[in-house]
Order: structure tokens, then C-alpha cells, then sequence
């Protein structure tokens, strides 16, 4: 056997790529700064290496050292994507060190005028955190996988072989009997589609008997990770040039339900977020500024700055993060897990009970009149909706039409009067029609179609024609019955009492009232910021609209110190080139997505068979999910279950869904991937062989973030416009083609879609502004395409790129490889986006003077009509289009509490991030082991001492579906009778166990497997088959909806 040190000496041998050699003690020391029991180098800078700046006492200027290089590209250490500044050893094309970019706002808060040379720079360099220093570690991990590896024997074997890539790609594409060698005698006889065989099939329907499914390509699965923005576009353009709709991100096991009600209040949003710095009180409700939330760092310096300012702050969560909750500014509101809608209704209930809301702000209905009177936004709070019990639409926004139908019906003319020309010009509208592309019924959007009370008059009018509407009001219009969606949500706060919320919630009434006075006690300056903590459950959607109606409340919205959309990005996907249209596609991909997202349980053959049967339609076999996207933890169930439809090809890419997804990881569910007939080809895109991709028939080698190309848009809460650019910044440590294309994932779909033919790729790919088709054989044909319209993007593009920037940078020899991918006089422009990596506007931008520099131009809406006017699959009830408390319940719509009585599972359990720790992808970075080893079971003092137990105790946290070992640790500050744990531990693949490849072994390192993973034995919805607990509306999987019970173990 072959130990790892001995298996990375023999890995050229083996044709196995890896980053560098050595264990866990190895790495420390080639890594500058640490000593591991050696003499440093020096006594003063122990080990560091050489500084990159050499400073000219003489002119007083800085200039580089010749033997380095420094980069700008971004972070993905975390979600945070910050801009990264990466000093590279020119003698051996190595990092040595990364620090912040200091033109990009994430580093510094004042951070460099775009045109600043670099070598102005030297002085003033971005900040950035512990996971951005240790990406080196990353890199250049011993476990990483650099060539193509086939599994040799069954699935989850953990045995590998490498493969050439050639072969690599012949197998993939070609399919056959290609497992016959691997000794598996599941898979051995199997005729494997392969791509080409699935492509072939694309003139046929999915299923006959149901033509809503689309194509037979469909039958194609990307599942990812944590893939971003142009990279995206690069694969959803390979998607759609071989015809699968069924591309994925990992959304739902993030905060999905949070983008969904963003959406539905700040259309299309999926994030606002406070102008920090400004505000005079924030409440971050389930995120820790400074431990997480993004970026991670940049909000925490924001917050720092506030509260210098004498801001104060409230974080509301079942635990108080040590980073969050500091000075005297700051407070902790310990909250029990999932009531943060019950709260944010007992502030709402407070707030219109003493009047404490912007009248003047809610009494606009259209933009215009908004503009008018002084204010920067509208709402839909006075627009009717309606309420009359019966209508084929009630609970959808009363029309031009309808109201012209319901005056007809009641008498005629006289009825019709107040609307004069409006109705006679009114759409005839069926009711119960069909308006909203794809779905059963009609959404009313448009401000001159909905009709709200003119205060001046008292009449019925198009909200767009009237100045100020009546904001409180219930009555009947022409014979139907009305409400106001402010009424809608007064009535909804006031179903309980102040009392109620404090019961359910567990903050007293007093603390409540303190809240409420206090957020409307700074005029526009206060702000919610929410994001996972509170949407992480199966009531996450409500509890997310509930607490966003308190900015709608005080109008904080564009205003200093309010909530902002953010600034947006520039476009790296049109403009010079059009990027977007794929020549020669025939038709774009159509049909249901596996997940069932974004189309209607109603509209579907299953469901018209069952009513044409005389069956009741409801349930349908799983849920579906109109009104949200990603919805990631259906995938591996769905296709397992062949609803509505079998998958023929998955591929993994980042992902890892039996880690992530809660309770997904057990047996059960691995014996069903184990087996090839259910999925007969699964591909696996990684830099490692990771917890679910060690499951996969072939691992695809791809780049780390400072080998790969991404261009991303800043964050809503910076307030600036700006687009980073992520960018190979060192030559990628993956193998080569034999036309020396390193392999990626970028590099394996374009290598798949010129073997098959696929249209937007290979001669005459690309089209450009003059209406020239460009090629597309490598990555780079489309991503420096991608970074040109950057940089020309808007009235004026970027300033050229200087000689001595050029020269800092070595991008000489990077245009000398790629010139052909531009036009000659785009290259100094491009380079300039690449030297500072990115394009970003000067932070002034951000304000403008008691206003906030970049508007959300939309309508404000209380009321999700969408939401209102659909319903649940499994059990055919409406949803909820108003916020409201609303107790979490399975799909079914039995109590959580219910299901797992708290006297048979006493504890709840909920994560957290580290600041220190990113989910699956840090386990390589030691550097951040050594400062946290591993994670705990954390309590609270007391909840350890009612169970006897004391700090270092082990216990087993044992749940419905499992259970899972890991040390106590008590402190205060943790909800009773919660336990937390931080995710990023207690892996099983990532290094963790071994593996082989070829003939050599290598060991799994134990500092990988440290610590306690819970997601596999979280709750699983007991009505629907591999399914979490899921927020049908949102599309959320929960979290934070397991109860346990603790088990001392025996001999610890």
C-alpha cells in the first residue's frame, strides 16, 4: 500500500494530477510565515517572502519588484466574491501571497479611482479576509484532481483509473457498453446513451402522452454548485444548443425563499439591501454581520463604521454570533427558530395600531404621483383586490374589465359612470382568463389596469390616473366586494395579538413595542435586512413578506439610509458581442423541468386525466413549484423517482447535493444512485473527488477559482455599479489537450459540442455588432469576448491600458496567446478591465445627496397576487398572497409540531457559517483547521446542564432519520433548547477517506473528517419520498425544522 506521500511521488507515473506533494504538515511548510518547528529565515519577517513593491526613497514612488507579478481577479472562497490582489512568483508561476484588490468595493470602503496607476496603489491595499488569504491553499491542494478518472468497479468503490482525455470524451459522447471493463455487475451490460444517442433523440417527445415535457434531450441534468453568473450563461448556452431545459443552480439549499419574496415585493429583485453606513437603526434578522452574509467582509466593515456613528443594531436570532453583537450599539433578540414572521407581524400590528407608518408614502398609487409629492417610490397598498366569496377571481387585483363586467351585471350604465372613457376602453377581459404566459389563471400587473378609491372624488378609477387613492378602505364596488391591499394587511397583523406574537416568537410584548417604536423613529433612515435565518423553513416565504413590509412601512425605499436595489453591473453578455444568441439554433429548449419549477400542476396531462377521470387531481405525485427556480434538492429524487420523467445524463458540477441537501445523504438514497439503471451516466466536475461526486462513473477536472474565467455583478449593499472579473491569473495546474486547451468543464462541453455538431460552438459561433461570426474552440474565444463588452460597454468605454500597468500585470504574454479572440484596438481596453479586475464606477456614485444614486424605478407591492391566485399541489388549498404569520407544516399542511412531538424530541437544530468555514469547499485550507480544527454540538449552559451534560462531553444528536457523534460545547448566548453547529465539517469525501488510482492508495487525511455533519439526518417530509421539509412557495428546503434528541455516549 501506498501511503499519500508516496502516492503524489508516484502521481506523474500514474497520470494523476495533483498540486503539490505532501500531507497535512507538508503543506504548512511550504507555506510563507509558518515555521512548524524550523528556524525562520529571519527573526523580524520570519518567513514571508519578498515584498512585490520596492520603494525609491529618492522620487518617493513605489515600483515593482521584477520578480513578481501582481493580478486582480475575484474570490470564491465564500459567496462574498470579493476582488482579490494575487502576487505570483515570475521564477516558478506560483502564489505566493493574496490580499484585497483595492479598486474594488468589497476591500476597501474607500477604495481607487479606476484610472490609478498601480503603482499608486502600493499603500493603500484592500482588506480581506481569513478564507481569501488561505484560496493558496486551495489551489495547489495534494487531493486535487487534474486528468479525467473513470470509476473501476461499482459506484462509491472509491476505486478510480486515469484516463486520457480523448478517450475521455470518445466514451462520454459515444456511450456503449463503456462500464464493461469496470468489473460491475450492474453496470457491465448496460448500453449507455451517451450524448450523441440522446442528442439523436431531440426530434422526440419526452412522453407521448404528455407533450407539456418537452424534448427527449431533457433527459439531460446539470446540477450545480456554486456556479456563477457568465459561466452560467457558458453553460446554459451548451444546454440549449443540445435542447435540455434542466440546467440548475444550488439555490434552494441556500435562500431561495428570500429571493422569492424579495421578488414579490421588489419585482424582479431577488435582493435590497440598507445603505448600512447611513441608516440610524438596522435590524439583520437570521444573519450575522461579520460572521456571514455577503460580502462577508464588507458588511461587517460597514457595520463597524455605523456603529462608530452611533447607529444602532439588532441582530434577531436564535443564536448571538460573536462577530455581530459588539459595543454598546449593538443588541442581541433572541427569537425561536421560524417564528421571525410572528414577530415581524407583531411589529406591523404595532405599527398601524399607533399610526406609526408613512401615510403619505402608501397614498401613491402610480409613479408619477409618487414623483410629484416628494417620494421615490409607489406601492400597490391602495389597490383593490377581490374579496367577494364565489368570483372566479377573488384574491386577484380588481381590473378595468371586470369592473366594467360588474357594473354591467348590477344595472348598466349608472354603475359604469365614474369611470367614464376608462371603461368604455376597457379590455374585454373573461373572468377566470388567462393573461399570465404559462399559467391558470390571470395576474393583473399593470398600474392602468388596476383600479383603486380616488381620494379626491370617492370614485372607482384606473390607479394609474389618479394622484392619491384611499389607503384604508373595504366596501363594495359595482356589487363586488373590495379591500385595499393595505386593508388586507391590517387585518392580517391584527388576527393576533401582541400577547400571541410574543408566545409564539418568545420576545416579550415590551421588546416587541421597543422595536417598532424605535425602526419608526428615524424617519427613512432604519431598515430590515434579512437573508437564510429566517426563510430556512417551510413557512420561510411568509416569514420573509412579512418582515419586508416593515421598509415598505416607513418608505425607506431609494432613500439615504434606506433600502437599495444596488447598483446592478455593467453587461458582459451583449454590445460588442452578442453572446446570448446561439447561430443556427432551430428552436430553443422547451417542456417541464424535472424539478416541476416555474410551471403549473393544473396545466399538466397528469392533472387533466384525473379530472377527466372524475378523480380528485389533488395530490399530484410531488410538489410542484410555480413560483420559484432552482430548486435543487428535487433533482436526485425526481429523476430517481422518473417524475415526471428519467434522466439519462447528470452531471455534478461543484455540487454536492448528498452533503447539502437535508436529510438527503442516507442509505437509501446512495443505494438508488449506486445503482446505474436508474441514472445510467453521471459525470462529476470538480477540482477534488468530493462527498457526492465519489458516486459518479467519471470525474471531469476543472479549474479553481484563480484558473477560471466569471464576470459578476456587485452586491446590492455596496450601492455602486460594477461588474468584477475572475480570470485565470496563473497558468491552471489541470492537464492539456493535445492542442494545449487546459481541461475545464469549459473545455470538456466545447469539446462535446463540436463532436456532436452542436450549434453556438465550434467556426462560426459568435456574432459580433458588424454582424462578423467568430469561433468558438476554447474557453477564451467567449470569455475575453465577455470582458471586451465590458469594457466598451455604456457612453464611454475604459480608459487604455498603460505600458507600466501592462507591464505590472504581464499581459503581454497573455494577449500573444489569445489575440485572436479580439479585434486588434479592443486589446488595450480589455487589458484594462483584466488590470483592475473588473469595471466599477467611482464609489460617489452611491449617493446622491438625501437620495440614493441608483433608483428601483418598479412599484412596491404588499400583496403577492401571483402567490394568491395559485395553489398547492398536494393538497389543492390556496396559497396566501398577504403577509401573515403562518405556523410551519409539512406539504400536507400537518404542524411541524406535530409530526415530532417535543416531548419525544425536546432539541431543534439549526447551522451556521463560520467565518472561517464555506460549506464543502474549505476543507483543504489548513491554515484555517489549525485556527478552528473542527466543530461542536453547541448548547447553551442550561440545555447541557437539564441533559447532564458538560463542555467536551460526546453525545449522540439522534433525530427521526439517524443519528450523528460529535463533542458539546456550551455557551450562552444560544437559544434554550437549540443546538447549533457550523457546516463545512465532518466530511467523507474532499480527502476525508481513501481512494485508488491505478495501483496506488491514497489515505484520507483525518482533519477532513473532523467535526459533526447533521444535513443527513435532518427531516424528510414524511408524505413525499426523499423530500426535506420543504416552503413550497419559496422553494426552499428547511433547515431549521429537525428536532432531536441528545445521547450521552457511552465510554466518551
Amino acid at each position: 500500500m501506498t501511503n499519500r506521500r508516496g502516492f503524489l511521488q508516484l502521481a506523474a507515473a500514474a497520470g494523476v494530477g495533483v498540486g503539490v506533494a505532501g500531507s497535512y504538515e507538508t503543506v504548512l511548510g511550504l507555506v510563507p510565515f509558518t515555521s512548524r518547528g524550523r528556524k525562520a529565515a529571519n527573526a523580524v519577517w520570519g518567513n514571508a517572502t519578498e515584498p512585490e513593491w520596492v520603494f525609491d526613497r529618492t522620487s518617493g514612488t513605489y515600483g515593482i519588484n521584477p520578480n513578481f507579478t501582481l493580478r486582480h481577479t475575484v474570490d470564491l472562497q465564500c459567496h462574498s466574491e470579493c476582488g482579490l490582489r494575487v502576487k505570483i512568483d515570475k521564477r516558478t508561476g506560483r502564489i505566493v501571497r493574496i490580499i484585497g484588490n483595492p479598486y474594488h468595493k468589497n476591500t476597501r470602503e474607500a477604495y481607487l479611482a479606476y484610472e490609478t496607476p498601480l503603482r499608486e496603489s502600493a499603500a493603500t491595499p484592500g482588506t480581506v479576509c481569513a478564507r481569501g488569504n488561505t484560496g493558496i491553499e486551495t489551489v495547489y491542494d495534494p487531493y486535487r484532481v487534474t486528468v479525467p478518472l473513470k470509476r473501476v468497479g461499482p459506484r462509491g468503490s472509491g476505486r478510480w483509473k486515469p484516463l486520457d482525455w480523448e478517450r475521455f470524451i470518445e466514451e462520454v459522447v459515444e456511450g456503449g457498453r463503456i462500464f464493461a471493463d469496470t468489473g460491475d455487475p450492474l453496470s457491465k451490460d448496460i448500453e449507455v446513451l451517451g450524448f450523441r444517442g440522446l442528442y439523436e433523440k431531440r426530434g422526440e417527445p419526452m412522453d407521448p402522452e404528455a407533450p407539456e415535457m418537452g424534448r427527449r434531450t431533457n433527459g439531460l441534468l446539470f446540477q450545480g454548485g456554486r456556479i456563477k453568473a457568465s459561466r452560467v450563461a457558458f453553460t446554459k448556452r451548451f444546454m440549449a444548443a443540445f435542447g435540455s431545459v434542466n440546467f440548475f443552480e444550488h439555490t434552494n439549499v441556500c435562500e431561495l425563499s428570500h429571493h422569492i419574496a424579495t421578488e414579490m415585493v421588489f419585482p424582479p429583485k431577488h435582493a435590497v439591501k440598507p445603505d448600512v453606513v447611513n441608516a440610524r437603526f438596522l435590524m439583520f434578522w437570521g444573519t450575522s454581520p461579520g460572521d456571514a452574509n455577503f460580502p462577508m467582509q464588507t458588511v461587517g466593515r460597514m457595520v463597524a463604521q455605523a456603529r462608530a456613528n452611533g447607529t444602532r443594531y439588532v441582530c434577531i436570532d436564535p443564536v448571538a454570533h460573536r462577530g455581530s453583537v459588539v459595543g454598546e450599539f449593538a443588541e442581541w433578540v433572541p427569537i425561536e427558530p421560524g417564528t421571525d414572521g410572528a414577530l415581524a407581524m407583531g411589529m406591523v400590528r404595532w405599527i398601524i395600531e399607533n399610526e406609526r407608518y408613512n401615510a403619505h408614502h402608501l397614498s401613491f398609487p402610480n409613479r408619477e404621483a409618487a414623483l410629484a409629492n416628494g417620494e421615490l417610490a409607489h406601492t400597490d397598498a391602495t389597490h383593490l383586490v377581490i374579496v367577494e366569496p364565489g368570483h372566479p377571481r377573488e384574491g386577484g387585483f380588481l381590473d378595468r374589465g371586470e369592473l366594467a363586467a360588474a357594473a354591467a351585471a348590477v344595472g348598466g350604465e349608472k354603475e359604469r359612470a365614474p369611470l367614464d372613457e376608462a371603461a368604455a376602453g376597457a379590455r374585454d377581459h373573461p373572468p377566470g382568463g388567462d393573461e399570465r404566459e404559462g399559467a391558470p389563471f390571470r395576474v393583473v400587473d399593470e398600474d392602468a389596469e388596476r383600479i383603486v378609491i380616488d381620494a379626491a372624488t370617492g370614485t372607482p378609477r384606473p390607479a394609474s390616473e389618479v394622484q392619491r387613492a384611499v389607503l384604508d378602505y373595504e366596501g363594495t364596488v359595482n356589487g363586488l366586494r373590495v379591500k385595499t391591499a393595505f386593508r388586507l394587511l391590517k387585518e392580517s397583523a391584527f388576527e393576533y395579538g401582541l400577547e400571541d406574537y410574543s408566545r409564539i416568537c418568545g420576545v416579550p410584548v415590551e421588546k416587541i413595542v421597543d422595536l417598532a417604536r424605535e425602526f419608526t423613529s428615524h424617519g427613512r433612515r432604519a431598515a430590515c435586512e434579512f437573508y437564510r435565518g429566517p426563510v430556512k423553513h417551510p413557512n420561510g416565504f411568509h416569514n420573509g413578506h412579512a418582515i419586508l413590509m416593515l421598509n415598505l412601512l416607513i418608505g425607506n425605499c431609494n432613500w439615504r439610509g434606506g433600502i437599495s436595489a444596488g447598483g446592478g453591473g455593467y453587461p458582459s453578455l451583449t454590445g460588442r458581442y452578442d453572446l446570448k444568441t446561439i447561430p443556427g439554433l432551430e428552436s430553443k429548449p422547451e417542456g417541464v423541468k424535472l424539478s416541476r419549477e416555474k410551471a403549473y400542476y393544473e396545466l399538466s396531462t397528469e392533472y387533466r386525466k384525473k379530472v377527466e377521470a372524475g378523480q380528485n387531481p389533488y395530490p399530484a405525485k410531488r410538489p410542484w413549484y410555480p413560483h420559484t427556480f432552482n430548486v435543487y434538492s428535487e433533482l436526485l429524487p425526481s429523476a430517481l423517482e422518473r417524475y415526471p420523467y428519467g434522466i439519462d445524463i447528470l452531471i455534478w458540477h461543484m455540487a454536492t447535493p448528498l452533503y447539502a441537501v437535508p436529510g438527503q445523504g442516507n442509505e437509501e438514497m446512495i443505494e438508488k444512485l449506486k445503482d446505474p439503471r436508474n441514472i445510467p451516466l453521471i459525470i462529476g466536475s470538480d477540482i477534488v473527488v468530493g462527498d457526492t461526486t465519489m458516486y459518479a462513473d467519471y470525474i471531469l477536472p476543472d479549474t479553481t477559482f484563480m484558473e477560471r474565467w466569471v464576470h459578476i455583478g456587485m452586491h446590492e449593499i455596496t450601492l455602486v455599479k460594477g461588474t468584477a472579473v475572475r480570470w485565470p491569473v496563473i497558468e491552471p495546474l489541470t492537464g492539456k489537450t493535445k492542442d494545449g486547451r487546459h481541461f475545464s468543464l469549459e473545455t470538456f462541453l466545447i469539446d462535446v459540442a463540436e463532436r456532436l455538431g452542436l450549434p453556438g460552438f465550434g467556426a462560426e459561433a459568435i456574432p459580433d455588432a458588424k454582424g462578423k461570426l467568430w469561433p468558438l474552440h476554447r474557453r477564451e474565444d467567449f470569455f475575453l469576448k465577455a470582458t471586451a463588452n465590458l469594457a466598451f460597454a455604456g457612453e464611454e468605454p475604459v480608459p487604455e491600458i498603460s505600458a507600466e500597468d501592462r507591464a505590472i500585470c504581464d499581459l503581454d504574454s497573455f494577449q500573444a496567446q489569445y489575440a485572436d479572440a479580439l479585434e486588434e484596438e479592443e486589446w488595450p481596453r480589455t487589458l484594462m478591465v483584466l488590470a483592475r479586475g473588473g469595471r466599477f464606477e467611482p464609489r460617489e456614485n452611491a449617493w446622491d445627496g438625501d437620495r440614493l444614486g441608483h433608483q428601483y424605478t418598479r412599484r412596491i407591492n404588499i400583496y403577492a397576487e401571483p402567490v394568491a391566485l395559485s395553489r398547492n399541489a398536494i393538497t389543492g388549498e390556496r396559497y396566501i398572497g398577504i403577509p401573515k404569520w403562518v405556523p410551519p407544516a409539512t406539504v400536507t399542511g400537518k404542524p411541524i409540531a406535530e409530526l415530532d412531538p417535543p416531548e419525544d424530541w425536546p432539541i431543534r437544530i439549526i447551522t451556521y457559517k463560520s467565518a472561517l468555514q464555506t460549506h464543502s469547499r474549505l476543507s483543504s485550507n489548513y491554515h484555517l483547521r489549525e485556527i478552528w480544527p473542527t466543530n461542536w454540538v453547541e448548547m447553551n449552559l442550561r440545555t447541557a446542564e437539564e441533559m447532564g451534560l458538560a463542555e467536551g462531553d460526546e453525545v449522540w444528536v439522534v433525530t427521526p432519520h439517524g443519528r450523528r457523534k460529535g463533542k458539546v460545547k456550551t455557551r450562552q448566548g444560544i437559544v434554550p433548547g437549540v443546538i447549533t453547529f457550523a457546516v463545512g465539517y465532518g466530511h467523507w469525501g474532499y480527502g476525508a477517506t481513501r481512494i485508488t488510482i491505478g495501483d496506488t492508495v491514497m489515505e484520507g487525511d483525518p482533519y477532513r473528517r473532523a467535526g459533526i455533519h447533521l444535513n443527513p439526518v435532518m427531516r424528510r417530509d414524511p408524505a413525499i419520498w426523499q423530500m426535506p421539509v420543504m416552503d413550497t412557495i419559496g422553494g426552499s428546503a428547511a433547515f431549521y425544522q429537525t428536532r432531536a434528541r441528545l445521547e450521552k455516549a457511552t465510554g466518551a
